[in-house]
């Protein structure tokens, strides 16, 4: 428990809404902020999946389920300009789907203010309106202002939309339908799209945020909410080489790690170099798919960062930004390879900040990732960024800032935060 949790709020307890997207990207940022309000005397309903409800229990809130249940699948393996032509409305459907059963969850009187993943914009924004309650947007990644477009970014690596594309204007139809639908006034209904104007708490570093500096005080960069010194799903008692070999930690994540052919050439490429690499494979592939293993290389379905990276010279990852943000609070070094549209976009930033070098792909070959992981390891220029970078990582405040934010907006909600 941090001292802030320690301390009584500024006001007396409320009871808080949150509405987080049920995927491990999304849910690990919320949970200690959920914990640190509940820690603080306030009630907390959190809606959740199966998947995440014990979780949402240790942290001391009512969990309650999505129904119906938003999926938590990962993306598909190939995410073009088709595709993110097709997911606005697919998600729409899907967050919006939900309403019914949440304000039917609070049926004897709403919450006091009701904080939303980016993703259910619309869903957290209703509610509140028809509350009138205040609301937080939660973003587990870079936010947008008028200086920087992350929708324009992604669209960069996956190829332009078409704006006439059958799905968008399906989208644009939906949406119109929705609002008009609402039953709110007409000018709620506008504020309902001011985006980037929305109160927001984002689990990034501000010096991690592309134009960081040009956001206002409705935008909070918090960085990562874990405790740096605890695992998120237990210990695995994992220790370093007694040798003082160097530690290499690879994983791609929970989104992109079928690729059992990835981690053999991690193997391979390490097996004759006096390095002790370990393997986070996920749950889609089996350790024995890699077939016999070096002493000197370890593989597991889960690793807990929070504990491993300490005792890690480079982590090699798919630039997912949960991993980015425990590297660079750890002040670990990277080489990152990108797939999705959004993971590209990270290693832009990683590559524009000096913190990590990018390896493309189909360029994994073995050699290639032996080598970029060999450069990263004596670039002393580059363990120096990564260190500044660790110190404002380390100083952004974490999950009791996030509650600090909160409760700021709880209590006073036409305030900007500090």
């Amino acid at each position: 428990m941090t001292e802030a949790s320690r301390q009584s709020p500024p006001g007396p307890p409320r009871h808080l809404a949150f509405l987080p997207y049920p995927a491990y990207g999304h849910m690990v940022p919320v949970l200690p902020v959920v914990a640190e309000l509940v820690a603080r005397g306030h009630r907390v309903t959190c809606f959740t999946t199966e998947e995440f409800e014990d979780r949402v229990r240790a942290t001391g809130a009512q969990a309650r389920p999505y129904d119906p249940p938003l999926s938590s699948d990962p993306p598909p393996d190939v995410i073009d300009a088709d595709e993110c032509a097709r997911a606005p409305l697919k998600l729409l459907e899907a967050s919006t789907a939900v309403l019914p059963s949440i304000e039917a969850c609070f049926a004897d009187g709403p919450p006091d203010a009701v904080a939303y993943d980016t993703t259910l914009w619309l869903t957290g924004r209703l509610l509140a309106a028809r509350w009138g309650r205040p609301s937080v947007q939660l973003s587990p990644t870079f936010i947008s202002n008028e200086h920087f477009n992350l929708s324009e970014q992604h669209q960069e690596f996956a190829g332009q939309i078409d704006p006439a594309h059958p799905a968008i204007t399906a989208f644009v139809d939906r949406l119109k339908d929705i609002v008009t639908g609402s039953g709110l006034r007409e000018e709620q209904q506008a504020e309902l799209f001011h985006g980037h104007e929305e109160f927001t708490v984002a689990f990034v570093a501000k010096e991690f945020q592309f134009a960081g500096g040009t956001f206002d005080g409705r935008h909070v960069f918090v960085g990562p909410t874990t405790e740096a010194t605890a695992a998120a799903g237990g210990s695995t008692a994992w220790r370093p080489p007694a040798d003082g070999r160097p530690v290499l930690v690879v994983s791609l994540g929970t989104t992109v790690n079928n690729r059992p052919d990835f981690f053999r050439h991690c193997v391979e490429a390490f097996a004759d170099l006096p390095w002790h690499t370990v393997l986070a494979l996920g749950k889609r592939v089996a350790p024995e798919e890699l077939g016999p293993l070096p002493p000197h290389v370890e593989a597991h379905p889960w690793v807990p960062l929070t504990e491993v990276l300490p005792h890690t010279s480079v982590l090699l990852c798919q630039s997912g930004m949960g991993s980015i943000q425990e590297a660079l609070r750890a002040g670990v070094p990277m080489v990152v390879v990108p797939h999705h549209p959004e993971q590209h976009v990270n290693a832009r930033r990683l590559t524009e900040l000096g913190l990590a070098r990018v390896v493309q792909r189909e360029d994994a070959s073995v050699e290639a990732l032996r080598s970029a992981v060999l450069e990263v390891a004596g670039d002393t220029a580059l363990h120096e960024r990564v260190r500044q970078m660790r110190r404002h990582v380390r100083s952004a405040g974490g999950a009791a800032r996030a509650a600090d934010a909160i409760e700021q907006r709880l209590y006073a909600p036409s305030l900007e935060a500090t």
